[in-house]
């Protein structure tokens, strides 16, 4: 009896151990899972946890990260901005791409920070980071050999995204760019094409004007990394980029920096004082009709349809010398060779050719003064009358020149006395303007430039003529009308200016 009563009491005593056991060691695997969760390993095995079935309908957000919370261990907080009711239906999805679907249709965000996953608007996510929420930030670092920090930070802001930032350490020549890959790719292509070494050439000019290239110089430089100087002076430009710029600049140099052609022309001068029955002009219809070697090729009108005069007539003689045409045009009138000018000019440049005279008149200048004496200042003024010509050839490579021809013609018809008692002298002109393609070496015929002369004739008896007033009776006097037309003739030939011109025969 005593034996069992014993046994009985250890039986009591192992049963109020165990009771007091048990509970202790689910307590502690309670919390063993709690520590297991909360490390990095637990935490990212609750984060690839799977939810079978997420079927909310109206629930406010807060209970459905509550939820989301409880069923994996996830240590979840949301900000205050975070509210809303959401209805959502999800199967077979971890806690991550869960919480995904969820702000990403109600424009939100989430982060991780340690064992909490914080969820917020957009605006809060793009505000506190820099950048949208989903978007891949990468960070690279490059470092640059030749190009300058500023310079190239100034060009990577241009193309980086509005989340990307470029960071520049100028004593290290470090750049650092975050950005997404796409853009992080293209700015480090940029870097490589920017980073190279930099050449220096001086180009002595020969030719070309070192103002004027520089201007088509300057478009083919590298942006940023490019740099162009010129000296008036001494017609030089230096050139600063990579070698590749440097080759392309020195074609552009060698196409624009070469000599010149030059064009001879030869000029005849002609005067035809006309006869009374030309007096409307020659007739070069049939000067043509007579000639095979003279084509006419154009009429232009030089003067407006209610002047009197004629028009202008261009053509080409290839074949027949001037011999036989002056000649012909004995046949209208006297004809007198006035001038027989050679001028050479550049290609593109301008030649004027000048037969006549300088005709000088005085102008005054009256100046009153506040205070003290007025004063007048006479300057003396001159004025080209006779024949001018312009000339501007083109030179084309096919051997045709084509030239800008301006023919003038003026007179002094008369003057005019101003209150001054200065004389200003009345100056009548006919011009005109073309353009006409020849081939080197063919001659151009142009006709039709008339002007017209008031000459008064005294005649009268020696001596007795000069008694005044009784001279008037020894003596005639009377005017004529002289007309007199101009004919010009051109034969431009192209020359390189390092061997002699060809002759004209005439």
């Amino acid at each position: 009896m005593i034996e069992y009563t014993k046994r009985t009491i250890r039986i009591f005593l192992v049963a109020i151990v165990l009771s007091a056991f048990v509970p202790v060691c689910i307590m502690a695997a309670d919390a063993s899972l709690q520590e297991s969760l909360n490390t990095d390993a637990g935490s990212e095995y609750a984060q690839q946890a799977v939810l079978d079935v997420l079927d909310l309908k109206q629930i406010e957000v807060l209970d459905v990260l509550k939820l989301i919370s409880q069923k994996s261990g996830l240590n979840i907080i949301a900000s205050n901005n975070v509210s809303g009711r959401i209805t959502v239906y999800l199967k077979d999805m971890s806690v991550l791409e869960v919480l995904s679907v969820i702000v990403d249709s109600n424009g939100w965000a989430y982060v991780r920070e340690n064992n909490v996953i914080k969820v917020m608007t957009a605006k809060e996510y793009e505000s506190k980071y820099g950048y949208k929420f989903g978007q891949e930030i990468q960070t690279r670092i490059v470092q640059l050999i030749y190009a300058n920090t500023a310079d190239l930070v100034a060009i990577l802001n241009q193309v980086r995204s509005s989340s990307g930032k470029v960071i520049a350490d100028e004593k290290t020549g470090t750049l650092i760019l975050m950005d997404e890959s796409v853009k992080l790719d293209e700015m480090e292509d940029i870097v490589k094409r920017v980073d190279v070494p930099v050449e220096t050439k001086i180009f002595d000019l020969s030719y070309a004007k070192a103002e004027g290239i520089s201007a088509k110089i300057a478009e083919v430089l590298s942006p940023s990394l490019g740099t162009m100087r010129f000296d008036k002076r001494s017609n030089t430009v230096i050139v600063s980029d990579s070698k590749s710029k440097i080759k392309e600049v020195t074609q552009i140099v060698e196409a624009f920096d070469k000599q010149n052609k030059e064009v001879l022309i030869e000029a005849k001068i002609l005067q035809i004082v006309l006869s009374d029955e030309h007096k409307m002009g020659v007739d070069w219809e049939a000067i043509v009709s007579d000639f095979h070697g003279l084509s006419l090729n154009n009429d232009f009108d030089i003067l407006g349809p209610s002047d009197k005069k004629g028009h202008l007539s261009i053509g080409t003689i290839a074949n027949d010398d001037y011999t036989v045409l002056i000649e012909a045009l004995d046949t209208v009138g006297v004809t007198d060779i006035l001038s027989s000018p050679r001028i050479t000019t550049i290609n593109n440049e301008e030649a004027k050719i000048l037969v006549g005279s300088t005709e000088p008149y005085v102008t005054s200048t009256t100046t009153t003064p506040s205070s003290g004496p007025t004063t007048t200042a006479e300057s003396v003024n001159f004025i080209e009358v006779g024949v001018k010509l312009y000339v501007t050839p083109t030179i084309h490579n096919d051997g045709f020149i084509t030239m800008k021809i301006k023919p003038e013609i003026s007179s002094v018809t008369g003057e005019v006395t101003t209150s001054n008692n200065n004389t200003i002298p009345v100056v009548e002109t006919s011009e005109a303007e073309t353009n006409v393609m020849v081939k080197d070496g063919v001659t151009i015929v142009i006709g039709g430039l008339i002007k017209e002369e008031k000459i008064r004739t005294t005649k009268k008896v020696p001596l007795l003529g000069n008694i005044p007033f009784l001279g008037n009776a020894f003596k005639n006097e009377s005017d004529k009308v002289s007309k007199t037309e101009i004919v010009l003739f051109l034969t431009p030939h192209i020359i390189s200016g390092d061997v002699p011109a060809p002759e004209l025969d005439i």
